[in-house]
């Protein structure tokens, strides 16, 4: 077997904390293995849930229970359907959950990506509910429920639940063994009371994650409005840190916890001769002059990240400064994301048509002399998944990068991006709605809503004097550099006990 991606850190083998046994439950898994050309192989999953807790897995060891979803997943498993990861130097246990057809299409696809989705990002339009989605969603974690017992049955452990897939997976837990501790992170934003209400089961919900003894959110606007549901709907008297809920005498403790990224290994990466080379090898291809300014978004092809209004915005910003046509391009890298379900095959083919009709009406009038100009656009749409190398090349090398989501519990891109400008020359622009602008106040925040805006935000970007770049940037590095995913995580184990303290010395 061989990787597909290599590592972003190296990290110590697993220790013996004199803890409990870590056990991460989550809808992804972070290996999946498949057939090539029949050989077997195995590559790491892509995403920021994956980016976050690897690490964790790889320097604590313990469990990790996902769904086994790679086309070769039941070739490598045990009778208890386990498997050591990373395949190359094993530190922990993958143990994989199989799903039915009828649980993946109305589970996942249905409740969790249709109705649970839509609702968290404040898309109500986009809300397609089915009773049908919501009993496959309940025999699908009812699966996962049953793969942590299974997992608990002799054995000690701390239970650590991840995301919107897997709500009601904390109720069950703690159906079958009410001692049994049970964390929840939900990375997603959570809606206030006046969206959350059109869910016909936000009782089954709530409840459901309160039988957590730890709920962990990104924000603390998102741990006010679960706050906020839970007296609305549940009729709970809650303290007025808004941090405790007593539910049936169960407390359940709530806090913000801000997911990271790791700042040395993208701050390490883009330093390397592969990068350095990469870039030159992207200039190629995309025909981009020196004097080009480059911006850059990365994002996958999901409607919560707001690429059609980025790309209105791009098209009213060479409508108002003409001047920068020839001068600067957008690079979006989008990475296909649910093309089994209908509403995000459209939204794809919207947005190609979008990158088309403002490539053809600005690209042809591009009034530069070269020959070199004329083959300018003002998009360059890459659409797929890359390399780690490149993608650090693009984030390196663009003097721009614009995060504009309608809605986001964090955006890590806007965290990679920072962590990768080692020259300090670019510059950040992040919507107010992304969790990323409460911690990068530095950036340029700019309102996705308003086209106007974002283009006034760009010249400003593109014309700001190098030495404020500098300024803006160092300052986010240095913060990132201190609150970065080892932060993070072990933030989050000292909550859940994990850890020591805070005033004990950070585990080496």
């Amino acid at each position: 077997m061989n990787a597909s991606h290599a590592p972003l850190e190296e990290l110590k083998p697993e220790q013996d904390l004199s803890l409990s046994r870590l056990i991460v439950v989550s809808n992804r898994e972070p290996y999946e293995h498949r057939l090539v050309k029949n050989h077997l192989i195995w590559e790491r999953t892509s995403g920021g849930l994956i980016s976050a807790l690897d690490p964790v897995m790889r320097r604590l060891g313990g469990t990790w229970i996902a769904w086994g979803s790679g086309k070769a997943d039941r070739e490598v498993v045990d009778q208890d359907m386990i498997v050591e990861v990373p395949p190359d130097a094993p530190t922990y246990h993958l143990r994989r959950v199989w799903l039915e057809p009828t649980e993946i299409k109305g589970g996942y696809q249905g409740y969790a990506n249709q109705v649970l989705w839509p609702l968290c990002h404040l898309t109500l339009d986009r809300v397609a509910y089915r009773k049908a989605f919501w009993h496959a969603y309940q025999a699908m974690n009812a699966r996962f429920a049953a793969a942590v017992l299974g997992e608990l049955r002799g054995k000690s452990g701390f239970v650590w639940v991840h995301d919107f897939h897997l709500a009601l997976v904390p109720g069950l837990i703690k159906a079958a063994l009410p001692a049994q501790p049970v964390a929840v992170f939900w990375h997603t934003p959570w809606p206030g009371p006046d969206a959350f209400r059109i869910l016909p089961e936000r009782r089954e919900l709530l409840e459901s994650l309160l039988a957590s003894d730890l709920l962990m959110f990104q924000t603390h606007n998102f741990l006010h409005c679960f706050a906020e549901c839970v007296k609305e709907f549940l009729g709970v008297e809650v303290r007025s840190d808004d941090h405790h809920i007593e539910y049936n005498g169960h407390t359940t403790r709530l806090v913000a916890r801000p997911i990271s990224v790791s700042f040395q290994a993208w701050s390490e990466r883009a330093r390397t001769s592969q990068v350095t080379r990469a870039m030159d090898v992207l200039r190629n291809l995309h025909v981009f002059q020196p004097e080009v300014r480059i911006g850059l978004g990365v994002d996958r092809l999901d409607y919560t990240k707001g690429l059609l209004k980025r790309f209105w915005a791009i098209d009213a910003f060479f409508e108002q400064y003409p001047q920068y046509r020839g001068r600067f391009t957008f690079v979006q890298v989008a990475v296909p994301t649910r093309g089994d379900v209908e509403a995000y095959r459209s939204y794809r083919e919207l947005i190609r048509e979008t990158v088309n009709d403002i490539n053809m009406r600005y690209g042809s009038i591009s009034n530069a002399g070269s020959p070199q100009a004329s083959r300018w656009r003002p998009i360059e749409f890459r659409e797929g998944r890359i390399g780690m190398d490149t993608l650090a090349a693009y984030y390196r090398m663009a003097d721009l990068a614009l995060v504009s989501s309608v809605y986001d519990g964090m955006n890590l891109v806007a965290k990679e991006y920072v962590a990768s400008q080692v020259d300090e020359k670019g510059v950040l622009l992040v919507s107010h709605m992304a969790g990323a602008a409460e911690e990068l106040t530095d950036a340029l925040v700019i309102n996705p809503y308003d086209l106007e805006g974002v283009a006034d935000a760009i010249r400003q970007a593109i014309e700001m004097p190098l030495e404020e770049r500098r300024e803006r940037m160092h300052r986010m590095r240095t913060y990132l550099a201190t609150h970065d995913i080892r932060a993070w995580s072990d933030e989050c184990l000292r909550d859940a006990g994990i850890l020591p303290p805070d005033d004990s010395p950070t585990l080496e």
